[in-house]
């Protein structure tokens, strides 16, 4: 059941219970592929916002499925369809931003510096959630899922996949950049240093997740992860000491 906090498979697994029921129910009901898409994304993208406005303010564990499909003005069963758990509802921007990030680099020069290239990605989409107008991203809803992260285990523990999932979207594109697979090591260190910096210019700023204006949080943030980017730089690229014989 959705309500349950145990999740009952991978949100981004094509092969979800969830995914499957909206493929029937499409097939069922055909529409325009396109229109459909754009469907589908709006109601997603609906249910994801007002999941993160009533977690955020009643807290996760008193919000019901009920009161968002009650406040999104579509049924439970809807809801159903998009997410396998509650937890899913409220990590959605997780997916989004990681699918922004992969989508952003894709379309990139490739310059021999995926890492810096990946930094420029990051960037790109961060600056994105700061102008407010993306429907994907967005930095209120990105401190949103944050607070309401801290403040749920189940949450927190849900995240770990997203996470994880966030990464392979990403790996997946560097592999195709550089010819190679995705778990080649190649990729696995540029994917892993990135998730390194990334974690620790997140703890170096935890006050962004605060109440405030999301603009100034997240160049905050910005500014703390070019930070930490320009540290490991400087540390990996000190010159190794001549060894002595």
């Amino acid at each position: 059941m959705l309500e349950s906090s145990t999740p009952t498979g991978a949100s981004a697994a094509a092969d979800s219970p969830a995914s499957a029921e909206a493929n029937q129910d499409h097939a069922a009901n055909p529409v325009p592929a396109g229109l459909r898409e754009r469907k589908k994304q709006q109601t997603r993208l609906r249910i994801i916002e007002v999941g993160l406005d009533l977690c955020d303010a009643r807290g996760f564990d008193a919000t019901t499925v009920e009161q968002i499909a009650n406040a999104a003005d579509i049924s439970p069963r809807t809801i159903n369809r998009y997410f396998d758990s509650k937890e899913d509802i409220v990590l959605g921007p997780i997916k989004d931003f990681g699918a922004t990030v992969a989508e952003t680099l894709r379309g990139l020069p490739v310059t021999g510096n995926e890492l810096d290239t990946l930094r420029q990605a990051f960037l790109r989409t961060i600056d994105r959630a700061i102008d407010g107008n993306d429907e994907l991203v967005s930095f209120r809803q990105f401190q949103q899922m944050q607070r309401i992260l801290r403040s749920s285990p189940s949450v927190s523990a849900r995240s770990l996949e997203h996470a994880d999932h966030k990464s392979i979207a990403i790996a997946e594109v560097i592999a195709e950049r550089l010819h190679t697979e995705p778990e080649s090591v190649q990729v696995r260190l540029i994917v892993g240093a990135w998730q390194l910096i990334g974690q620790l210019g997140m703890e170096c700023s935890v006050e962004m997740f605060d109440e405030g204006d999301p603009t100034a949080a997240a160049m905050a943030g910005r500014a703390a992860f070019l930070s930490t980017y320009d540290e490991f730089v400087r540390i990996v690229c000190i010159p190794q000491a001549s060894e002595t014989h």
